[in-house]
């Protein structure tokens, strides 16, 4: 159950750098949904509970989410980022395993402001820091690939904040000057 359990983790990396190195919201979502699939059978498969519920929260948020930008073609309304901010605590009361557990829980919640909010700049900086929390997490946990899968997440994340954010931003200046 481990190595089954370490290759979906794997599986869950592949559809994560693929949606971090996006830059349209729709898309992320997209390859969130599978990531998150992965994700969950692998913390399940692993017997980390909270983080395999927390899984399907991100699921259900990713799911919600995508469905708001593709049909409506705008911004999950408010109340979405409440009850899918809340439902993590309520989780958290069944599955709380000591403090570690809260881990996932924290970074869900973050990670559900971070999608919820339009700006990418901010979505690209909160799921990079979360890893942080997410390689402690599953070093702890047993979730090996889970640890390299973070630590991925992470670099890929300052990747795209440079990419995006810093370069971009540079581009977006030298544009400018030269249309003077």
């Amino acid at each position: 159950m481990i190595i089954l359990g370490q290759i979906f983790g794997f599986i869950g990396l592949l559809f994560v750098l693929i949606s971090i190195q996006n830059n349209k919201k729709n898309l992320i979502l997209f390859f969130q949904i599978f990531a998150n699939i992965f994700y969950g059978l692998q913390y399940f498969t692993l017997g980390l509970l909270s983080a395999g519920c927390m899984s399907c929260v991100s699921l259900l948020r990713c799911l919600v989410f995508y469905h708001y930008e593709n049909k409506y073609n705008k911004k999950t309304p408010l109340y979405w980022l409440i009850v899918l901010s809340v439902i993590p605590l309520i989780i958290s009361c069944i599955t709380f395993d000591g403090i570690i557990s809260l881990i996932p829980i924290i970074c869900t919640i973050l990670y559900t402001y971070a999608i919820w909010q339009p700006n990418l700049k901010k979505f690209r900086f909160i799921v990079t820091s979360s890893g942080i929390g997410w390689i402690f997490y599953n070093g702890i946990g047993g979730a090996y690939v889970g640890v390299i899968s973070a630590i991925f997440e992470f670099i890929n994340g300052l990747i795209a904040i440079i990419r995006f954010d810093i370069r971009g931003k540079k581009k977006n200046i030298k544009n400018k000057n030269m249309h003077k």
